[in-house]
């Protein structure tokens, strides 16, 4: 494997590796970039690639504010420095971090990726506000135990999964009650939707198939981006570490064809 370090940035932990264009990806609510290893491993051989822990994760600040703005202005004024623009990968969480970047600071953003991603995150459906507040009450209730092994099963089903399921809740637990639940609290209220036609970069959206957000709610949801295109794979929310070989394999033509 091609060198893996881990530097810091004013509070930010970047795990880096590899030589080229950069590739920066950013991870989902109460994950790290630990859980990019099999993307870093992949594509360090041809680019740069930054994995970063957003502020309240990882090895990053646990210090607030958590609202979306904020975890993206520690990223851009890391970003803002670098020689380079650079093809930003958002996961969920990860993916409004990105828009925002493609918003804040345009000219060092070269293009995105979204994995099953938002352009806001309003509650409309009885459903939406069912599962967001399920996971509060759990939260208060029993803490980060509970939630690991919930997520777990609905990010990582089935037997052939055994080993990722385990240890993305393992790492799971090691998030902050307090922090977890200030960054879940940030959420409700975010929206970008009314500036998306500002952002003249490509733009790919994964929207996997047993993703939460159905596939005509996404679809309405980026509507106004002018340079986008859409692909569907087969798998759930977290499907990078569901699938590595699949997702970096579809990253990989997408890197080629848009850039």
């Amino acid at each position: 494997m091609r060198r893996n370090q881990v530097i810091k940035y004013n509070g930010l932990a970047l795990r880096c590796a590899g030589e080229g264009p950069l590739l920066v990806l950013l991870h989902g609510l109460g994950s790290s970039s630990l859980d990019w290893q099999a993307q870093i491993e992949y594509f360090s051989e041809h680019y740069r690639v930054v994995a970063l822990d957003l502020r309240g994760h990882g090895q990053s600040s646990q210090e607030g504010p958590f609202d979306v703005a904020t975890l993206a202005a520690d990223v851009v004024r890391w970003l803002d420095e670098q020689p380079e623009s650079a093809w930003i990968v958002g996961l969920s969480l990860g993916a409004m971090v990105a828009l925002e970047l493609a918003l804040q600071l345009p000219h060092k953003v070269q293009g995105l990726v979204l994995i099953n991603g938002v352009s806001e995150f309003l509650l409309e459906t009885p459903k939406e506000q069912e599962r967001y507040a399920q996971r509060l009450k759990w939260l208060r209730w029993f803490g980060m135990r509970p939630i690991a092994w919930w997520l777990g099963r609905e990010l990582f089903p089935g037997p052939d999964l055994v080993k990722v399921r385990h240890t993305f809740r393992l790492r799971f637990v090691r998030n902050k009650k307090k922090v977890y639940k200030a960054l879940l609290e940030a959420l409700p209220g975010w929206s970008v939707r009314a500036r998306l036609s500002a952002i003249r970069q490509p733009v790919a959206i994964i929207s996997t198939s047993h993703d939460y957000l159905p596939l005509a709610k996404r679809v309405e949801q980026f509507a106004s981006l002018p340079n986008a295109t859409i692909h569907t794979p087969n798998g759930h929310h977290a499907w990078p570490a569901e699938d590595p070989s699949g997702f970096n394999d579809l990253l990989r033509r997408l890197l080629n064809m848009l850039g």
